[in-house]
């Protein structure tokens, strides 16, 4: 794909990996079920190693695979670290209708797979897919779904927010608590990486000073993965995260 799409847009600054706060542009190109394909450049919202948020002017399937072409930091990168811009194939995770400035525009979330397209996708770009797993490189691992995915009653969104999780023990056990980073959101819940000595059922304090939000949540499932911190799925008791808040205050901040 061209890089003329690209000129004269300045380079992200640099950011810590865990922050997904964006100023750059993407190329997002997808293909129809007749075969034709349309494209959109487009703002990103939020970005991280291995997925990035942006809004559409028309929706895409969950589960569909699209193409993304962007001058990414290299630190964010799984691979072409010296290229001008990096391509990457988006599954498409959530998609959601909204409104900005008045107009209908779709909220977007995609988990970054890597460059190579898989073969049934080059049979057929209709196929929908769903996660297995993650690669060492930190980019998702895709299998071919068997059929169209429903959307959650919650959906999550690529959101990275600072936070601090502090594991609750008993009383005469020291507090321990880590600052860190959401991985998604949602109103129900969240995934952090965090390596606090938290298993499955355990509780833990989840604060997030720059949306006023604190709750307590139970750990629903811990994953560990080769050379990274545990990703802690967490839900909400009797609370609810304020997603729309977020979502408006982040898209505010890149009108």
């Amino acid at each position: 794909m061209s890089t003329d799409n690209f000129r004269n847009i300045a380079a992200p600054e640099n950011r810590r990996v865990e922050r997904t706060d964006s100023e750059l542009r993407t190329v997002v190109q997808v293909k129809d079920h007749d075969g034709e394909s349309w494209k959109e450049v487009v703002k990103v919202t939020t970005v991280s190693r291995n997925g990035a948020g942006f809004s559409l002017p028309r929706p895409v399937t969950v589960g569909r695979l699209l193409t993304l072409v962007m001058p990414l930091d290299p630190e964010l990168r799984a691979y072409d670290e010296d290229k001008e811009v990096y391509p990457v194939l988006g599954l498409v995770q959530y998609c959601n209708q909204g409104k900005v400035d008045g107009e209908t525009v779709y909220h977007v979330g995609v988990g970054f797979v890597g460059k190579q397209m898989p073969e049934s996708f080059k049979a057929d770009p209709t196929q929908s897919y769903r996660i297995s797993g993650m690669r060492k490189d930190g980019l998702w691992e895709i299998t071919e779904a068997e059929s169209q995915f429903k959307n959650r009653k919650q959906p999550r969104y690529w959101i990275s927010l600072p936070v601090t999780i502090s594991l609750l023990q008993r009383a005469e056990q020291p507090i321990t608590r880590e600052e860190t980073f959401t991985k998604n959101i949602g109103a129900g819940g969240v995934s952090v990486q965090c390596s606090l000595a938290a298993g499955v059922g355990d509780k833990v304090k989840f604060a997030c000073k720059e949306i006023d939000f604190y709750a307590v949540a139970l750990v629903r499932n811990r994953k560990v993965t080769a050379n990274d911190s545990p990703t802690l799925h967490l839900q909400f008791i009797d609370a609810e995260l304020p997603v729309e808040k977020v979502i408006a205050s982040r898209t505010a901040r890149m009108s």
